[in-house]
């Protein structure tokens, strides 16, 4: 691996400069630095950099909102560069998606390990977040074509592949996703009940 860029956030230059000797001969590219987490976040959003190396000289109560908003929107592995793990510190780190843990003082080899596990680790993690929510689109999208289903088999006396069959010709048709198809359907039906009553 090499030609990864990273942001590094440290209260202090010197451990910036340290964090960046270790990294640049291995061919990461370093984007740029910050000394506090709002800093941090508008890096991120403004250079997209495969992944970040926090000094904990940043006080993890200020640095926590944007880890846990790095965390939700899976932008990028955060390598946590600290001498002590705490509870709050291994909390961080098994709820969080993005977070790994590296000990002060740094060693060179078992630093660039670090980074580059944390590389691997969050494509894996990247990957299977995105299957997850595909599969979670798709039964989504299959439960509300079932009730749709259902409710075009109960209004129009047909069978349930007349059903599906009409409501995959309509999306064709008209170009729009059976999902949203089948949701309004389910809402044409919710409304029409709610008129009788």
């Amino acid at each position: 691996m090499s030609g990864e860029k990273y942001i590094v956030a440290a209260t202090d230059n010197p451990t910036q400069i340290s964090i960046r000797n270790m990294l640049n001969p291995y061919g990461f590219m370093f984007l740029g630095n910050c000394s506090d987490s709002i800093s941090l976040l508008r890096l991120i959003r403004s250079y997209n950099p495969d992944f970040v190396v926090i000094d904990m000289g940043l006080q993890l109560r200020d640095i926590k909102p944007v880890i846990d908003t790095i965390d939700d929107e899976m932008l990028c592995p955060c390598i946590l560069v600290g001498q002590s793990k705490d509870m709050e510190t291994e909390d961080l780190q098994e709820k969080s998606k993005v977070v790994t843990l590296c000990p002060k003082p740094l060693n060179k080899e078992l630093f660039i390990h670090t980074v580059e596990m944390s590389l691997i680790s969050f494509k894996r993690i990247s990957k299977l977040d995105r299957k997850l929510r595909e599969m979670t689109e798709n039964y989504e999208t299959r439960k509300a074509v079932e009730r749709a289903k259902w409710i075009l088999m109960e209004r129009e006396g047909i069978n349930e592949s007349e059903a599906y069959e009409r409501m995959r010709k309509k999306s064709m048709d008209t170009r729009t996703p059976i999902k949203a198809l089948a949701e309004a359907v389910i809402f044409a039906y919710e409304l029409g009940d709610k008129s009788k009553g």
